[in-house]
This record gives structure tokens, C-alpha cells and sequence, in this order.
């Protein structure tokens, strides 16, 4: 595809092609689900669906949550170790990850993606208690909007492969700019544009369209601005995880949230622990395996 495509034709692409998948049933009728819901109705719900029931139980028995005796069912899984918010989310995550093939766009990383939800989506949720009580009342949704943050990603490897395997080559010469910077380069757009075109045409809760269009933007304030902030955060952190690099506190956006300083310092030593079987819960969610 011609750098000049203008940014109207990509949008019309990704939103009219018949190769852009609808949303996948389960995470339609899990994001439907009552708030009441027991844990049978939605195991149930899961066991239809064997790979994602795979790797949700794969998940429940990584060293991460380290339950002793093994899970060996979607209940258990739910029950015993993972809770219904966490599994909702994973499931959520994993039927529209597996909406898009993400094989023929060189450089994708499929476990370097999910590290960054899982860890995003983790931190998130953790810092949720810390957060200024007045400005919790629109975090309800917060693992889901860590998980799917940067869900425009797999979009774009879909559609446009080639265009977007330039963006990650390392030998590019915008190899100074962000990938974000260098995707906008090629395609015109980046990805969440494209993950917030998809989501509004899903008809995903708003919150979850907010925080994929607008996590990067320190300065916004626009709906939903304080889960949109808390991603943010603690999707730069997550990066920064991946490396091997310690946490880097951002005093300004922490005092805006009300997270203090010794809250990062515990979440940083926590989640450095934890790197080696937070990759290997990565490479189980991407693989299967």
C-alpha cells in the first residue's frame, strides 16, 4: 500500500472490508454479562469456547499464581485462583486477539504484546485502591482496559502486513522515533486509531474505546481521563519491564491519581519478581502453549 493512502481510505478499509472480523460471540455476551453473574453461567459459557478455555486454565495453573494441586477446570480456574473480573477480561482478550492473524507481519511479537497487556492490565488493577476515591467511579473496567490498550496493534498487523513490518524494522531510518511514531509514518495513522475505529464499530463501552484512542496522551482530559491516565502509566512501565529496566516514576500523573511513592516502589519490586513467569504467562496466552 502507497504511503499516500490517505487516512479516510485505511479507516474505510478497516471498517468495511470483509476481512475485518465481527467481534467474537463470547466476548460479546461476556461484556453483556450482569454484574450478578455466578461463576457457573460464565465457565459455562468458556468450556464452549476449548481454546480459550485452554489457555484460561493454562493460565490459572502458571507459576504466576502459583495454586498448589492444579486447575483442571474452567470453575476451578475462575473460583479458586483467578476471580471473575480477571477471567472475564483474559477471556475478552483472547477471542479478540484471536480474531486477527498476526503471522505474516514481520517483526510482530506476539509475546512482547501480551507481556505489555498483562503487565499493563495487572498494574492497573493494582493501583486501583490507591487512586483518589472521587476518581475511582469510572475504573470498574480497569483490567480490561489495560488487556486491550493497544489492541489497534494486532489490527494493523492483520491488514496490513507489509506496511507494518517496515515500522518495526530496526534498520529503518526513523529507527530514533517511537514504533507508534514510525507506524504513523508508514500507514498515516497509528494503532490506536485503528483499535478505536474497530472498538466504536463493535460498539465496545466507551471507556474501552477512550483509554485504546488516547492512553499516550499525558494531557488528556477528556472522558473517562483517569483510567485513560492509569493505562498510560502503566503501559510505559510495562515497556520498561520488558527491558529488564526498573520502574521510572512520573511524579505529576502519580500525584494526579494519588498514588504515592512508596505504593511504586512496592508495585516496581513486585513486578521485578515476577518478570520470568509473567513472560512465560505471555508466551501461553500467544501460543496456546
Amino acid at each position: 500500500m502507497p504511503v499516500q493512502t490517505s487516512t479516510a481510505e485505511i479507516r474505510q478499509r478497516i471498517l468495511l472490508l470483509k476481512e475485518v472480523p465481527a467481534l467474537p460471540l463470547i466476548a460479546q455476551r461476556i461484556l453483556c454479562m450482569s454484574v450478578d453473574s455466578d461463576v457457573t453461567e460464565l465457565a459455562d459459557m468458556i468450556e464452549k469456547e476449548p481454546c480459550i478455555a485452554a489457555r484460561i486454565i493454562g493460565v490459572a495453573n502458571s507459576v504466576y499464581f502459583g495454586w498448589p494441586g492444579g486447575v483442571r477446570t474452567i470453575y476451578d480456574a475462575v473460583y479458586k485462583v483467578l476471580g471473575i473480573k480477571l477471567v472475564k477480561s483474559l477471556a475478552i482478550g483472547i477471542a479478540i486477539g484471536g480474531a486477527f492473524d498476526v503471522k505474516k507481519c514481520r517483526g510482530f511479537r506476539p509475546e512482547k504484546y501480551w507481556f505489555s497487556a498483562i503487565v499493563t492490565a495487572q498494574m492497573s488493577q493494582a493501583f486501583l485502591p490507591s487512586v483518589i476515591r472521587p476518581l475511582r467511579g469510572d475504573l470498574e473496567n480497569v483490567h480490561v482496559n489495560g488487556l486491550l490498550h493497544n489492541f489497534g496493534l494486532p489490527v494493523l498487523a492483520h491488514l496490513f502486513p507489509v506496511e507494518l513490518a517496515r515500522a518495526f524494522d530496526p534498520s529503518s531510518q526513523e529507527n530514533q522515533q517511537s514504533t507508534t511514531e514510525r507506524i504513523r509514518s508508514v500507514l498515516g495513522i497509528d494503532q490506536n486509531q485503528a483499535g478505536g475505529w474497530l472498538a466504536r464499530k463493535w460498539h465496545l463501552p466507551r471507556d474501552i474505546v477512550c483509554a485504546m484512542e488516547h492512553h499516550k496522551d499525558t494531557g488528556y482530559r477528556g472522558d473517562f481521563w483517569p483510567i485513560v491516565l492509569l493505562v498510560g502509566y502503566c503501559e510505559r512501565q510495562a515497556k520498561r519491564f520488558f527491558q529488564r529496566e526498573s520502574m521510572l516514576q512520573e511524579p505529576e500523573i502519580e500525584a494526579l491519581l494519588g498514588i504515592n511513592g512508596a505504593t511504586v516502589e512496592k508495585m516496581g519490586y513486585r513486578i521485578e519478581c515476577q518478570i520470568d513467569d509473567i513472560h512465560s504467562m505471555a508466551s501461553l496466552i500467544a501460543t496456546g502453549g
